[in-house]
């Protein structure tokens, strides 16, 4: 897992866009979880369907308490009413991309 969903929105300059956070990567550098983010994305919907988009760009930042914030941009071909708060972000293993 990467993260839970706690904010999608939309913006005209970048489309859909996802954060999130997980604690079991709080105490990870941001390079190592911009490495587990590749060019796609497994989400699994609150409703139990799952589907796989690709990533436009990928930020994470640090919360003033020192948790970390992912955020991930779907970019213009994705509705944010496609992804809803409490959806769960997985990230695909580089082994199975190929």
């Amino acid at each position: 897992m990467l993260f839970g969903v706690f904010l999608v929105f939309y913006t005209p300059e970048y489309g859909t866009i996802v954060m999130g956070a997980n604690e079991e990567l709080d105490d990870l550098l941001p390079s190592t979880i911009q490495e587990m983010i590749v060019h796609q994305i497994v989400i699994k919907i609150v409703h139990g369907k799952r589907a796989v988009y690709d990533v436009f760009s990928s930020q994470i930042n640090n919360s003033i308490v020192g948790k970390k914030n992912i955020e991930i941009c779907l970019g213009k071909g994705l509705s944010p009413d496609e992804i809803v708060a409490g959806s769960i972000f997985y990230y695909i293993h580089q082994d199975d991309d190929k």
